[in-house]
């Protein structure tokens, strides 16, 4: 598998599948759908998926793998906009469901770093 910029999306199996640190798992799900859940992908970082512009920066030089609750608009909005700042994104084809779906490794939010 080729991590460039043609890259826009990767399997759930695949993303968990990568060494650790290869791609940065942002988890961008609305904070009502998140708390809703109560769960997080282990190693994910959360961020609001409305204020990209004030975080983006942060993963400049980063590979990131971006998931909301189904990976559908939230992801496919935040990756543009990444990927329009020249930033490596992808989205968790699927998204959050489709990693718990697949039977991959969850937290609760009390023992993700939030």
């Amino acid at each position: 598998m080729s991590h460039t910029m043609q890259q826009t999306s990767v399997s759930p199996v695949e993303l968990a599948s990568l060494p650790q640190g290869a791609r940065v798992l942002i988890d961008i799900r609305k904070p009502r759908a998140r708390a809703a859940s109560g769960l997080a992908i282990p190693g994910s970082v959360w961020r609001h998926p409305f204020d990209a512009a004030n975080w983006a920066e942060e993963f400049s030089h980063c590979n990131v793998a971006l998931f909301c609750v189904h990976g559908h608009e939230v992801s496919q909005a935040v990756c543009g906009y990444l990927r329009d700042m020249e930033i490596d994104a992808v989205i968790m084809e699927g998204g959050f469901e489709a990693w718990k779906q697949a039977g991959l490794p969850v937290e609760t939010l009390a023992e993700a770093d939030v």
